[in-house]
């Protein structure tokens, strides 16, 4: 079910193939298609509407999947767009009144770094949704072994729902990449699991590990809180892969349902996975610059949640407001990087 990795110090990676069936693949498979939102889906169906066509899956994923979110009646909806084509797609919402930036803008920086994320209010009574817009192949892509960095699959082992889909082949081709998802956690987590651990230490450490590698306002707790909302729903997903794992020899049972890791960590494994998520936190990085352009609304938007979070409000000062890219990032930034630390902030 693991390959050997040869460029990576002894690492393992996930066979795409290993979990076409079986337990673990019938549990991600109940979650994608649980009861779904009422207002999920109207924005499934307006973005498909304004889109022409042009979407090819819709996978709802976030704090209003979990109901994290239940006490904040401001949290956006977090999809996945899956487009046929940037440009086309980004034409298409601006025909339909619901962007105005440049199509081709868009698409390029689509291109450069994807996913792109919108901003958009649909529907009536109007909902917020916050899409990232993202290509069949490069979901595809992002969710396995070859992915470029950490923030596709750092959301879609999580929680997620299919809400739309193109044709059956297009929906099975999306449920096999949130298979993969959830099961190359065991790529990235390894060196961070306790000596032993069951499924809720397993889940609870692998969003632990995520979230501290990426530039989000999420406070100190924050993995706790998003655990415990999903618990009771991915703990069959990782008991399941959990057995799996020890039936192909990856881990040893202990007592209970308890495991260990039935291969050591090698220091070469530690170094490639630091500089994975060194890697991740740059583009992350570079991510949040994009959103200057890409995302309506973005300055407000990232003060709310920063706010909604920790608990403390970020005042601007005028020349902050008026000139944000030379004088708030860097305050952003140092606020972000000393929010978790002890003494610091949040």
């Amino acid at each position: 079910m693991y390959r050997r990795d040869s460029k990576g110090g002894g690492s393992m990676k996930v066979d795409p193939l290993a979990f076409e069936s079986g337990p673990f693949f019938e549990a991600v498979r109940d979650g994608a298609h649980a009861a779904r939102s009422p207002a999920a889906e109207t924005l499934a169906r307006e973005l498909a509407a304004a889109a022409e066509g042009g979407v090819l899956g819709v996978v709802f994923f976030g704090s209003r999947r979990t109901a994290a979110a239940r006490a904040d009646a401001h949290s956006a909806h977090d999809l996945f767009v899956l487009v046929r084509s940037y440009r086309g797609f980004y034409a298409a919402l601006r025909r339909a009144g619901k962007t105005g930036k440049n199509p081709w803008l868009l698409a390029a920086l689509n291109v450069l770094l994807p996913p792109n994320q919108l901003s958009l209010r649909l529907g009536e009574p109007v909902l917020h949704a916050k899409c990232s817009v993202i290509s069949l192949p490069t979901f595809l892509r992002e969710t396995s072994p070859a992915r470029r960095d950490h923030f596709c699959i750092g959301r879609l082992f999580q929680p997620c729902q299919i809400l739309h889909h193109a044709d059956p082949e297009t929906g099975g081709r999306i449920l096999r990449a949130l298979v993969s998802a959830h099961a190359e956690t065991y790529a990235w987590v390894r060196p961070w699991l306790p000596e032993r651990f069951d499924a809720d230490a397993y889940g609870r450490t692998a969003l632990r590990v995520s979230l501290r590698r990426e530039i989000r306002p999420e406070p100190e707790g924050r993995a706790e809180a998003l655990w415990e909302a999903q618990r009771e729903e991915q703990t069959p997903v990782y008991t399941r892969l959990l057995e799996e794992l020890a039936a192909r020899g990856e881990l040893r049972r202990g007592d209970g349902a308890t495991y260990s890791l039935a291969r050591p960590v090698t220091a070469g494994e530690r170094l490639r996975l630091e500089t994975y998520f060194a890697w991740s936190l740059a583009r992350a990085t570079a991510r949040w610059l994009k959103h200057m352009v890409t995302f309506e609304g973005w300055l407000d938007y990232i003060l709310r949640k920063a706010a909604r979070h920790t608990g403390e409000e970020i005042v601007l000062t005028p020349r902050e407001r008026r000139l944000p890219l030379l004088f708030l990032w860097p305050r952003l930034f140092r606020y972000l990087r000393e929010k978790d630390r002890p003494g610091g902030r949040g």
